[in-house]
């Protein structure tokens, strides 16, 4: 007789570590990214992060191998998620690239308010001499791919978007997040997109004439 048992959802032991291994990798970076913002890269101490995310200094090291590595790998996740939300062309199909655009814009107005600190902790590591080559070398990488993948979603078959004016896109999207953000965000950044938003809609609804 077969037997009506359900077959069994036991997680096998290795998988379970693991995954338990990427959670807590995944709160340090968390707990790391949080530190960074509030007291700048270079101040941020293995004691704090231990401290702060409940894990061994030695399970840190295990993680990361060093500190540097940690907090490399902390600060540039910072300015991944400035570009998770660009999504790829599959979620705008059916709108033109004018309209694109502007949803982009929109989302990304809803992402700096949400998340302030984020870019300026990114141009700050920039600018700053006390990190690491391999974080600026990640950023760059970052803008690059951002470049790529706005080119992508703004282009359609037989006119594909210059990647010199997506990478003026994204300059420009960097120095009104710069505005705003010297202007101690007492204005929704909306605002300070709004004269973007419509100028390279509008230019994008031209060029298709």
């Amino acid at each position: 007789m077969p037997s009506s048992m359900p077959p069994s959802t036991k997680v096998p032991p290795a998988a379970l570590k693991n995954r338990r291994g990427l959670e807590t990798r995944d709160r340090i970076l968390a707990v790391a990214r949080e530190l960074i913002s509030a007291h700048g890269y270079s101040e941020v101490t293995l004691d704090q992060v231990s401290a702060r995310a409940g894990v061994a200094k030695s399970s840190l090291l295990w993680h990361f191998g060093s500190k540097e590595m940690l907090l490399a790998q902390a600060a540039t996740s910072l300015f991944e998620d400035f570009g998770h939300d660009l999504g790829g062309v599959a979620r705008h199909a059916g709108k033109t690239p004018p309209q694109r655009l502007e949803n982009l814009f929109d989302e990304l107005a809803d992402y700096f308010t949400a998340n302030p600190e984020a870019k300026g902790v990114v141009l700050g590591l920039l600018f700053s001499g006390g990190v690491p080559a391999s974080v600026r070398e990640q950023i760059r990488h970052s803008w690059d791919a951002h470049v790529r993948d706005l080119a992508e979603v703004l282009s359609v078959p037989g006119q594909p978007l210059p990647p010199e004016m997506s990478r003026l896109i994204v300059a420009t999207l960097h120095g009104c997040y710069v505005h705003w953000y010297a202007s101690d965000r007492s204005e929704p950044i909306a605002g300070f997109l709004a004269p973007a938003r419509t100028l390279f809609s509008d230019w994008l609804r031209a060029r298709a004439g």
